[in-house]
């Protein structure tokens, strides 16, 4: 993660009391979120050998489902990627449910060789019919951090009604098509604004896409 979430949390007076994380990949935030004092972390990652991989390291009472999230209850093919090096050097972590585009001219170190048939829910469907040992406690969460490939809206639209609990939001946009079909950044930030949060910065990782931040206006 590229945002300190301690700083986030001082500058915008809001303390993070649980994080959703959707797109988890190895799970190389859970150290950040740790040292939040938290330990109720909920992660979604689709792709099976990620999910098994972050599994174990969901010590402390973390979750780990292997599931996508989205705006419809529905199976699709996953574009699966790779790249030199394996996962440790970020094989899969560009993987979308979107057809890659201009990711590949951008990084065109990163193929997509392979598919992979996954399971996609909308997050309000996923909490009223997942039976979770210990439950999972809504109100305890208000940080959602979103690393999806160019389906961030889908996620988003998904939360429905939940979404309003939702303090402090990082999120991945586009300001190019790295994704046939994705929305741009100004897509997301307008469905945001309508649910009462506003963009307050942007750090751009490339030319077409980098990660925002989002506080719930008071």
């Amino acid at each position: 993660m590229i945002f300190d979430l301690k700083q986030i949390q001082n500058v915008s007076a809001k303390k993070i009391r649980g994080a959703i994380h959707v797109g988890a990949f190895v799970g190389e935030e859970l150290l950040q979120y740790r040292s939040l004092g938290l330990t109720n972390t909920i992660l979604f990652e689709p792709q099976y050998k990620l999910f098994e991989i972050v599994k174990r390291k969901c010590i402390l009472g973390e979750r780990v489902f292997n599931i996508a999230l989205g705006s419809e209850n529905k199976q699709a093919e996953m574009f699966i990627s790779d790249r030199a090096g394996g996962v440790d050097n970020g094989a899969g972590a560009s993987s979308s449910i979107l057809e890659p585009k201009h990711h590949l001219v951008e990084h065109p170190e990163v193929t997509f060789p392979d598919k992979e048939t996954i399971n996609i829910n909308r997050f309000d469907y996923f909490i009223e019919n997942t039976i979770a040992e210990p439950p999972i406690v809504l109100p305890d969460y208000n940080f959602l951090n979103i690393d999806v490939q160019g389906y961030e809206l889908e996620v988003l639209k998904g939360f429905g009604e939940h979404l309003s609990q939702i303090d402090i939001i990082i999120c991945e946009v586009n300001r190019l098509e790295m994704y046939k079909n994705c929305p741009l950044q100004n897509e997301i930030t307008n469905f945001l604004q309508k649910n009462n949060m506003a963009h307050t910065y942007t750090h751009w990782q490339s030319e077409g896409w980098g990660d925002s931040i989002y506080i719930r206006n008071d």
